[in-house]
């Protein structure tokens, strides 16, 4: 068999095994394996870590599309100098680590508006990504309309199941906008299938005391908390706006001459 039809065989071969890297890079890597005087094995070996690294990008992709991040905030891209006193990033390291996956203990961060909240928890689910973890991200707004139009369709038994699956589970700015008593009650259901299941991370505005403003009774409140804090890393995360923090430094430069 000719050196055409040999070639035009294997990428037939490595098409039908479904090894993309292996075919875009088997011949680049024959040559620097050469070049280097290394043997088979050393080829095999690297055009086979080729197809995993490769393999393993698209899956965390994957993982990242499913999860719906709004907007997608590494906590590589986070100001350290910015962050809120009592949060390091030896802390936010740690987290990210993904120990409290293995727990199944939970991250709640509190604070005002503007403080960081949303990077630094974004930053933490999308590392769980990285870890291969199946996240799912919402508004405490988007789940409770999730939870509700489960509930309209029958069905909101399969979608509490289906909740409790998820490795990780990022709500986001609870007590931001008002929830109905109905829209609470369901909000809870959700949050006590996951205990002790699976973990979630929660940002709110709200200090705990104030929670029976979202759960719109003390009782509710109480519950929810008993739950969501059970073996949680609290992330106190009060301060100045980050936001108006810039905008006051913008102001502050000198404007150019015409």
């Amino acid at each position: 068999m000719s050196h055409e039809a040999n070639e035009a065989r294997l990428l037939y071969l490595l098409s039908e095994l479904k090894l993309p890297a292996i075919k875009k890079v088997y011949q680049k890597v024959a040559l620097e394996i050469a070049a280097g005087g290394g043997d088979f094995i050393s080829y095999l070996l690297a055009i086979l870590e080729e197809e995993v690294q490769e393999r393993r990008s698209r899956r965390i992709h994957r993982r990242i599309k499913e999860a719906k991040f709004r907007q997608v905030k590494l906590l590589s891209e986070l100001d350290a100098s910015a962050l809120p006193k009592g949060i390091s990033r030896t802390l936010l390291n740690e987290l990210a680590s993904g120990t409290y996956l293995e727990e199944t203990s939970n991250i709640i961060a509190i604070g005002n508006s503007g403080t960081g909240k949303t990077h630094v928890c974004t930053g933490i689910a999308i590392e769980a990504c990285y870890r291969d973890k199946r996240v799912r991200a919402y508004t405490a707004t988007e789940l409770v309309s999730e939870l509700q139009a489960a509930q309209e369709a029958h069905q909101l038994h399969r979608y509490l199941k289906r909740f409790a699956t998820w490795d990780l589970v990022f709500v986001d700015e609870l007590g931001y906008l008002p929830i109905t008593e109905h829209g609470a009650d369901l909000l809870f259901q959700a949050f006590s299938e996951r205990h002790e299941r699976g973990s979630v991370i929660v940002t709110t505005n709200l200090p705990f005391q104030d929670w029976a403003q979202v759960f719109q009774t003390e009782r509710l409140a109480v519950a929810m908390l008993d739950r969501i804090t059970h073996r949680a890393h609290i992330l106190e995360m009060n301060g100045e706006s980050y936001r108006l923090k810039s905008a006051r430094g913008q102001k502050k430069k000198p404007r150019k001459e015409d």
